[in-house]
């Protein structure tokens, strides 16, 4: 689990178009290991949502701050843990309260935010 303030190296918006700035290295990235089951299984069913042919959201260019990395399938997430996308399709998808905390206790963030 990787998370990024959004901004890029000249200081904009982490969008969709330019994603590929979480796979720079960079000091100010911030990088987890989940250990979590649950939040495991939740990021697996998120995937599943957005692949499943009956939800598809073509998501505009919005602002992502979360990527969720595994090997090399990455799932991202913007900073309020609520629209998600994989490879070129999205779903909007509310995590339950518990993983959205483990989530923002690992970076430090308020898990009151909007």
């Amino acid at each position: 689990m990787y998370y990024y303030n959004g901004l890029d190296l000249n200081s904009n918006s982490t969008w969709g178009s330019s994603l590929q700035i979480f796979f720079l290295e960079n000091r100010d990235m911030m990088k987890e290991v989940i250990t979590d089951k649950n939040l495991k299984n939740e990021i697996s069913i998120i995937k599943e949502k957005i692949t499943s042919k009956n939800r598809i959201i073509v998501p505009d260019d919005g602002n992502y701050t979360f990527a969720f990395i595994n090997k090399k399938d990455t799932l991202f997430a913007d900073d309020r843990l609520e629209f998600w996308r994989y490879k070129d399709k999205g779903v909007a998808y509310k995590l339950n309260d518990t993983s959205k905390n483990i989530i923002l206790k690992h970076y430090k963030l308020n898990p009151n935010q909007q």
